[in-house]
């Protein structure tokens, strides 16, 4: 019997749909997804960081957030993008976010059952060079659990506004620890935050003096750029 191969697909026409909302509209957002035929959704909780007066300038009451993802096609990206901002009102500050963040690389056959579409035809790969720049980027920090405030004020000082925390635990301290020579805890937290292309470098930096690997919260620090946003304020 002949050994399966698996494939990767090098040019991706898939994007990833990140929607943070209040928890008691996670259901609205998931509806929606799925009323899009997104085949692929997942949802997380999580919390916001922004401080109470701005909660309170927002007029938004509750901190306790949740994440909900979908892996679609880019036409369907761009459509949920234009449904969120209208059936959520989105579209203004306050009322959440979401963004899509191109997926480089995916196996064959979930780029298929995704898009409909067999890699490397033309659609394909026209696609693929259609990447839209919309000028934004995910900075993530993963880093030991406590350090959050750290994060936020460094953050802050070089230009962000407000990032979203998840917990989460390590599956590869053993690993670091050898190659770093570091005592790494299970105990996770995810930072992430919305910047400008032109502000990433300046908070990068700064999160990396404050919660970097060099730091007692042994913090990775990395950046994704983003297709599409709304909901953020100018």
């Amino acid at each position: 019997m002949r050994e399966y191969q698996p494939q990767m697909a090098a040019r991706s026409a898939v994007e990833l749909v990140i929607s943070v909302v209040d928890v008691s509209q996670s259901e609205k957002v998931l509806r929606l997804y799925r009323d899009s035929h997104a085949l692929v959704d997942y949802v997380c909780m999580a919390h916001g960081t922004a401080k109470t007066e701005m909660l309170d300038l927002l007029g938004i009451g509750e901190t306790a957030k949740a994440i909900v993802l979908c892996l679609t096609d880019r036409e369907r990206a761009c459509l949920l993008l234009e449904k969120l901002g209208h059936s959520l009102q989105m579209r203004y500050p306050g009322k959440g976010i979401a963004f899509t963040v191109p997926i480089n690389g995916i196996g064959v056959r979930w780029h298929k059952l995704l898009t409909q579409t067999d890699v490397g035809s033309e659609e394909a790969e026209s696609m693929s060079k259609s990447e839209r720049a919309c000028g934004l980027d995910a900075v993530v920090v993963v880093m030991e659990r406590g350090y959050t405030n750290v994060a936020m004020d460094a953050a802050r000082k070089a230009g962000a506004r407000g990032g979203t925390v998840i917990a989460a635990r390590g599956i590869a301290e053993d690993e670091v620890k050898r190659f770093f020579g570091i005592e790494i805890q299970a105990e996770k937290e995810i930072v992430f935050l919305i910047v400008r292309s032109e502000q990433r470098q300046e908070i990068m930096t700064a999160l990396m003096k404050a919660v970097g690997m060099n730091t007692r919260s042994h913090g990775l620090v990395l950046s994704v750029p983003l297709s599409d946003a709304i909901g953020l304020a100018d």
